[in-house]
């Protein structure tokens, strides 16, 4: 389904007419079209809840050839409603406050999924950090999995469970779960490819290598590789390269077909990728790098290493590689693609147990988990020693971690959380703090265990060509939605509806009121009854209101609990010579009206 809209805008600019000349007819500057769209690319005329489905937004610009640069766009999905605001209100109101009303679906920011030691699994919301409501699903397994994987186009996380012989696909944000490829033998990494498709690399038992499988659901899995070390997903998720005993292999992620093959083993491997795709294949092998050229793989370049090392890891755009040992103390050394050099020896004092990159930086782990090194790519230089920054997490750790888990990226965002698990928080580092030994910019309570392996999930519209924006959405029950985005450079902002759903939306529940009934013996004190929209008694639960004095500071909440007839068994203390509004916060079922009390 397409639909063509116009972007309203807070100002239009008004262009003089010529002398005797009429003015031209007024136009918007900005237009835009809207395509939801099912995983094999066809419009969709009907969306089924709990599916999937795609949403394009492209943005034309009817007074030039191309739409502004820089355009971000935010979103989110809401239940169409008499009550909604409209889209201009709607648009300005988050971008004045960053929070959408309740019941909308978000379309912007991370998510972050945490694997517990103890099996427990949860899904949070970083911008709804207070207590446990930055639980968005939770779900508990026997075991915490080896990996952990966003699948943004399928609207899941993959991870696999060699306990259990099995890769999981964890729906965000319910945290639902299934098997989708099982009767494995170890994996210990699973990594999503176009179409549905899961790579997977399973390890025999009691070996260190195992084979690529290639999984289509609900196809069985077919062998790529038999003697793989390593399996690594190129950046843009389009190749993956193959380190195995005898052999070092990048692969196409589509079609599973052999893109370069090089007849030697090798301890780690990558793909290099810049903005148009897979450019070259790097091999750990020995104390060497090697950088295979896709236009001319017989003539790697090699690259000494000042240390012995066992993994590399690439900048997103393929420009900088670390080299490191995530079991000794030697210096992580930092390779310059482009001229084919190791350029800096990087010293920390304790391990390096993982290394991730976003746009302009790097981001050490110690392996005590007490602070994470940042490292500014944009102030390197071969002729002086770069200076490595330190976020400090908490105390030190034992024993050391080995492996991977504690650093997920925030990409597209620039930044990064870093997991302290004794502490059982996150830390969103922000790239601004390379800038000087700043603080973590913010923290996040993590809930469900002692985490194992955290990962993140973007769910924000992408720019994946100039003025098209692509996010992927699932609807949580049947009903009418529409979709709102906003640019937030001069307020542009626009709605369209979405198709109907299959299946029958739940009524809409309306607001129900209240009635007060004040204390003889006490003005201050108030006894509530709760009432629907028919004027049935209220459902017994609990409720939370607020009291606020229209003329005086007055504010106070208060916790009520109704009996069978809708009366709050407990009174609420109110002023006794002030016009007060008394409204409901929260609810175990429908919400009210507020009301309006007069003095006595």
């Amino acid at each position: 389904m397409r639909l063509s809209v116009l972007i309203a805008a807070s100002t239009v600019a008004l262009a003089p007419a010529a002398h005797g000349q009429q003015s031209r007819e007024l136009r918007p500057a900005l237009h835009a079209s809207v395509a939801f769209t099912g995983a094999d690319g066809q419009s969709l005329g009907r969306i089924d809840p709990g599916v999937p489905f795609d949403i394009t937004v492209t943005v034309t610009n009817s007074l030039g050839r191309d739409p502004p640069a820089g355009l971000t766009l935010a979103g989110w999905l809401r239940p169409v409603s008499d009550s909604n605001l409209d889209c201009t209100e709607a648009a300005r109101s988050f971008l004045a406050t960053a929070r959408l009303p309740t019941g909308a679906i978000k379309l912007n920011g991370p998510v972050i999924g945490v694997a517990s030691r103890d099996g427990a699994f949860v899904i949070a919301d970083p911008e709804l950090n207070l207590a446990t409501a930055n639980l968005m699903g939770a779900a508990r397994f026997d075991s915490p999995p080896a990996s952990l994987v966003a699948d943004i186009d399928n609207r899941r996380f993959l991870a696999a469970f060699p306990d259990r012989g099995e890769v999981q696909a964890i729906d965000v944000p319910t945290a639902a779960s299934r098997a989708v490829v099982g009767e494995l033998s170890q994996p210990v990494a699973a990594f999503p490819g176009p179409g549905g498709a899961v790579w997977v690399l399973d390890r025999a038992e009691g070996k260190g290598e195992g084979a690529v499988l290639h999984v289509q659901p609900p196809l069985p899995p077919e062998t790529i590789v038999q003697d793989a070390l390593t399996l690594t997903p190129g950046i843009r998720g389009d190749t993956l390269a193959v380190a195995g005993t005898s052999s070092s292999i990048l692969l196409d992620a589509a079609s599973a077909e052999v893109l370069l093959r090089i007849d030697q083993g090798a301890v780690d491997a990558l793909p290099l990728d810049d903005d148009t795709g897979s450019f070259a294949l790097a091999r750990l092998r020995g104390q060497e790098v090697l950088i295979h050229y896709l236009d001319t793989p017989d003539h790697p370049v090699r690259v000494a290493l000042p240390d012995p090392a066992t993994r590399i890891v690439s900048s997103i755009y393929g420009r900088w590689i670390l080299a490191f040992d995530p079991t000794s103390l030697q210096p992580a050394a930092l390779i310059d693609v482009a001229s084919g050099t190791a350029v800096q020896r990087i010293t920390t004092g304790v391990p390096v147990s993982e290394i991730a990159f976003t746009d302009r930086a790097a981001y050490l782990m110690l392996a005590d988990q007490s602070r994470v090194g940042v490292l500014d790519l944009t102030t390197v230089s071969p002729d002086k020693p770069s200076l490595l920054r330190d976020v400090m997490l908490g105390q030190p750790q034992s024993p050391l971690r080995q492996g991977p888990g504690m650093l997920a990226a925030l990409w597209p965002q620039p930044g990064m959380l870093a997991v302290h698990a004794q502490n059982y928080t996150g830390f969103l580092i922000h790239d601004s703090s390379v800038m000087g030994d700043s603080p973590p910019m913010s923290a996040l309570r993590l809930r469900g265990g002692v985490p194992a392996v955290v990962a993140t999930f973007d769910r924000s519209f992408r720019e994946v060509s100039r003025g098209q924006f692509h996010t992927t959405a699932v609807l949580p029950a049947p009903g009418l939605y529409e979709l709102v985005t906003t640019t937030g450079i001069g307020a542009l902002s626009f709605c369209a509806a979405l198709p109907e759903t299959s299946g029958e939306a739940p009524p809409e529940e309306q607001p129900g009121r209240l009635s007060a009934l004040r204390d003889a013996a006490d003005p201050t004190q108030v006894y509530l009854r709760f009432q629907t929209e028919s004027g049935a008694p209220a459902p017994a639960g609990h409720l939370t209101v607020l009291v606020s004095g229209l003329r005086s500071p007055w504010r106070k909440l208060s916790q009520l609990q109704l009996d069978t007839d809708g009366r709050a068994i407990q009174p609420v203390s109110v002023p006794v010579h002030d016009l007060t509004v008394i409204a409901v916060t929260a609810s175990d079922g429908p919400g009210f009206h507020p009301f309006v009390l007069e003095p006595p």
